[in-house]
């Protein structure tokens, strides 16, 4: 629009320039003044659109810069109103043009037909100040021309804005994507990752086991009878042994694939806290005579009471396992919820590995060179089997020093249960 209203300027300077009849007194200062005008608008215009940096104020400056042409080129018009014959009147096909640009199709044609009220009043008053001839078919001639300027410009610009429109929203869905494919080749490598984790959890949970059993069971095919009473009951406590890990590794990989099918049954009902305390302190044998329960005893939480002590049970076999003592669960009741912690005095969690907690196959010795039994299930069993009655779970560093697992489930005496929320 720049370069068309730099034509318009050429186009009045050359008719300034060439007039060729003398001009009536202060005629000639006002049409300079009106080019001057219509050039340092343009200016204005140019440097203002370099600092416009979103798209109502680009639209604001549309508007004023196009009542700004509008005015200043009516102006120039209108000042050789005194000559019915010059040809300066074709300066307002600036306007049309301006408005197809900015507003498309609508804005070309209302913008000539405001173009062409001003220009029928321009004529009127011609004809009652300079008695010059007001012909009808002078207007419809000059303005139709306008009007088809007006058309031809305005679908094109309406065109080409629909065009740019349909490439921004091909740009968007190209984006889109490829944030998708980005979103797809990140989950590839977490999947990697965890196929990674349970091929080394294969190895080690699985192939040793089953070497045991293998190894025991082949030495009483091949030696029974020169094999003592005593050793072979102890051969065979081996095997069932390893078979036991091996039967835990397959409730766990069970337990954790219906929750996340959404086909874990639980039954929710108030639970004395206590009790299932007591019960996941029995699961864990006698080194659970370590653990301190201090939970209130008529403390009671909706829950499934056989998933609430799984959940306890774990929490506990893993302080005896990686903790310190003193070991010890309380509870309490906390704005409608019953809050469980499980804490130990051990070296507790590294800080860079709490974040993986509760991922399947997470363990902080990890991958062929990790150190601690187990599958890295038990935590994210936890987490699947609590949300599944309604609470959470997270974790909270001891002080001085340790590890504090906690759960969070609905207060059996409040109202009515309340939504689950994460801990924080």
């Amino acid at each position: 629009m720049v370069r068309v209203r730099w034509v318009g300027v050429a186009f009045a300077c050359v008719q300034v320039a060439t007039y060729y009849l003398p001009y009536p007194p202060g005629v000639v200062r006002m049409a300079v003044i009106m080019v001057v005008l219509l050039a340092a608008g343009n200016v204005a215009a140019w440097l203002a659109l370099r600092r416009v940096g979103d798209l109502g104020r680009a639209r604001r400056l549309q508007v004023a810069t196009l009542v700004l042409d509008a005015l200043v080129v009516m102006g120039l018009v209108i000042v050789y109103t005194f000559d019915a014959d010059t040809a300066m009147w074709a300066v307002i096909y600036i306007l049309p043009l301006e408005g197809a640009l900015k507003f498309g199709l609508g804005g070309a044609l209302w913008t000539m037909i405001s173009a062409t009220l001003a220009y029928t009043g321009r004529e009127l008053y011609g004809a009652a100040v300079y008695d010059n001839p007001f012909l009808a078919t002078s207007v419809s001639f000059r303005m139709g021309i306008g009007f088809i300027i007006a058309w031809v410009a305005g679908a094109m610009a309406s065109s080409l804005a629909r065009e740019r429109d349909e490439v921004e929203r091909a740009k968007a869905a190209v984006e889109r994507s490829a944030e998708e494919l980005s979103t797809a080749v990140e989950q590839l490598r977490e999947a990697t990752a965890v196929k990674d984790e349970f091929l080394a959890m294969t190895n080690h949970e699985l192939r040793t086991p089953l070497t045991t059993i293998l190894g025991y069971g082949t030495t009483l095919q091949s030696k029974w009878s020169g094999i003592a009473d005593s050793r072979r009951r102890e051969f065979v406590g081996h095997m069932v042994h390893q078979a036991q890990r091996l039967h835990a590794l397959v409730e766990d990989l069970l337990t954790l694939s219906s929750a996340q099918a959404g086909g874990l049954e639980v039954e929710v009902a108030p639970v004395l806290v206590c009790t299932a305390v007591e019960e996941a302190l029995a699961n864990n044998g006698l080194a659970a005579s370590r653990v301190r329960n201090e939970c209130p005893p008529t403390l009671a939480a909706y829950a499934d009471f056989e998933r609430l002590t799984q959940v306890l049970t774990n929490f506990v076999s893993n302080a005896l396992k990686y903790g310190a003592d003193p070991i010890a669960v309380q509870a309490q009741e906390q704005d409608g919820w019953v809050e469980v912690r499980v804490s130990d005095h051990g070296p507790g969690v590294p800080a860079d590995f709490v974040p993986y907690l509760f991922d399947k196959f997470s363990q902080a010795s990890r991958g062929l060179s990790r150190t601690a039994e187990g599958t890295g299930l038990g935590l994210a069993i936890v987490q699947q089997l609590t949300e599944a009655q309604g609470g959470s779970v997270w974790y909270e560093p001891n002080e001085p020093t340790g590890s504090r697992f906690c759960l969070r489930l609905p207060h059996a005496l409040a109202q009515e249960p309340p939504q689950a929320a994460s801990a924080s």
